[in-house]
Parts: C-alpha cells; sequence; structure tokens
C-alpha cells in the first residue's frame, strides 16, 4: 500500500498539505491514501481562507515563523517557554495535539508515541524533541500534564505543553490541524489525530496519523529531517531505547 506522506521544502507547501489533512481526522490508511490527490483541488480553497487575507511576510522564512506563533506555553514541568523561541527554532520536532481525558483516540495515539520515542533512542532530547500541546488548558494543568508523562514513561526530550485556551487554538488552526466542520472542530473528542513533524532549520515539514506503525512513523521523520539517512536507512537501523 502506498505510504501516506506529504513533504515539502517550500513554506507555502505546509500551509497547502496541512489544511487538507485537516480534513482526515481518521487514522484509517485506506482513507489518507487519498490526500495527495485532493492537494490540487483543494488548493483554491485552502488559498481564500479568512487568515489568507491578512499582510503575509515577504520571506518564507518570515511566513513560516508567522505560521509558528510564539505563544507562550509551560510544560509539565512546570517551566513557561515560548512556543517558537524555545521549542521550535533551529530544532526538529514533532508535534501533536491531544488532552488527559481524551477517551478515545489520545490513549492509543500517546502509546504509539512512546514506542516512536523508544525507537528514535537518544536523538529525543538530542536532536528531535516531541511536542504533544492539550487542548484542554483548564483541566490539564503542569501537574496533571507531570502524571500522564509519568504514567506514560516519557523520558527527556518530549514536553507536555499546556497555555491558554485562545492561544493554543490559534496554533491548532495556523497549523492546519482542524475540520472545516465547525461543529466537528469544537468538539475535543473528535480531533484531528495527525502528527506533524518537521525540520525549522530547513523548513522541510510534513504530517501524517499519529497511529501509523512507530517504524512508519521513524522512516519518515528521518526521511524529512536528514533526506540520506531517511532513502537510505530503515527503522531497524535506528538505537533501540529499550535494549
Amino acid at each position: 500500500m502506498k505510504r501516506a506522506m506529504l513533504y515539502f521544502s517550500a513554506p507555502i507547501a505546509i500551509a497547502l498539505a496541512l489544511g487538507v489533512l485537516a480534513g482526515h481526522k481518521s487514522t484509517r490508511m485506506s482513507e489518507v491514501g487519498s490526500v495527495e490527490s485532493e492537494v490540487a483541488a483543494s488548493s483554491s480553497r485552502i488559498a481564500n481562507r479568512s487568515d489568507a487575507a491578512r499582510p503575509q511576510p515577504q520571506t518564507a522564512d518570515e511566513w513560516l515563523k508567522a505560521r509558528l506563533l510564539n505563544i507562550p506555553l509551560t510544560t509539565h514541568e512546570n517551566k513557561p517557554v515560548r512556543f517558537y523561541d524555545d521549542l521550535v527554532k533551529d530544532k526538529i520536532v514533532l508535534i501533536n495535539f491531544m488532552f488527559t481525558n481524551c477517551e478515545h483516540i489520545c490513549l492509543p495515539m500517546t502509546a504509539n508515541l512512546v514506542r516512536v520515542q523508544e525507537l528514535l533512542g537518544d536523538h529525543v532530547g538530542r536532536d528531535i524533541f516531541m511536542l504533544s500541546i492539550t487542548l484542554d488548558s483548564e483541566y490539564d494543568t503542569p501537574e496533571v500534564l507531570k502524571d500522564f508523562a509519568e504514567l506514560h514513561r516519557v523520558t527527556a526530550g518530549w514536553f507536555f505543553l499546556t497555555g491558554e485556551y485562545e492561544d493554543i487554538e490559534r496554533l491548532r488552526r495556523n497549523l492546519g490541524i482542524y475540520d472545516p466542520d465547525p461543529v466537528i472542530d469544537a468538539d475535543k473528542e473528535q480531533h484531528a489525530g495527525l502528527l506533524t513533524f518537521g525540520n525549522e532549520r530547513t523548513g522541510r515539514w510534513a504530517a501524517l496519523p499519529a497511529l501509523m506503525k512507530p517504524e512508519q512513523i521513524v522512516e519518515a521523520v528521518l526521511r524529512i529531517t536528514d533526506p540520506n539517512k531517511g532513502r537510505h536507512s530503515s527503522p531497524e537501523d535506528i538505537p533501540d531505547s529499550t535494549h
């Protein structure tokens, strides 16, 4: 089966691809496989979204930074950070949205990403960072997120983050992780189970279902962050931190 991943070298493509992927909340591979064929057909709709009417930065780097908002957040270790300056700038990151009271996708998604972290080994915390941002900041305090991280035996390099609800919503929408149906989009239980990842230094980004096989996610992350390694290596070449 064709692997469902989109990756790009231009910041403009981030909005295009993530906007299309946002409509595919389900992690079933049969649904995701059609994403690439929809990109061209959806480009005019995405270009005409309300945020397109705002003045756009003149350079690609400025445009990308405008999408990766520098909102204030707090980690599960109760450390205040800025999303862009402290967590994304000059880094390779994996980003997903979740909340600890989620009864559907969040628990299996987090468990799957734990395996991704294990497969990436000591890359995580050194040259790759994982960012899980709550959609329920009222309940998910740093203390609650810390308990959640400890429950899943999360190790260094993976941050669970909370902040002001309005800030997180702006960031989520800026990354294209929303449903075009406002009723569905307003229901946290139906939130998109997508993993967005990229290399801020090179401007290469991609998105895929967070419930894909961990080995496939790792292979995709390597391809987007290190084209040579992604082409010529397999996930088995990565040290498994469990051994």
